[in-house]
């Protein structure tokens, strides 16, 4: 069974917060995870751990 994946804007949703209160929960730029969501920037292999420790979500489980 494939598992779920999730991408910034769920990973902020699931909270209920904002992209701009996950960037500031997981300690990233907000503007660059924007960037994230939007396609126009790359998840850095920081950015994932960071939003792994604040969401509680699998690295292997999010989009990057």
């Amino acid at each position: 069974m494939e598992e779920t994946k999730w991408n910034v804007r769920a990973l902020a949703a699931n909270k209920k917060i904002s992209i701009e209160e996950l960037a500031r929960q997981a300690d990233i730029d907000p503007s660059h995870l924007k960037s994230v969501s939007s396609g126009r920037a790359v998840m850095t292999a920081r950015d994932l751990i960071q939003l792994s420790d604040v969401t509680g979500i699998p690295p292997q489980n999010i989009e990057y």
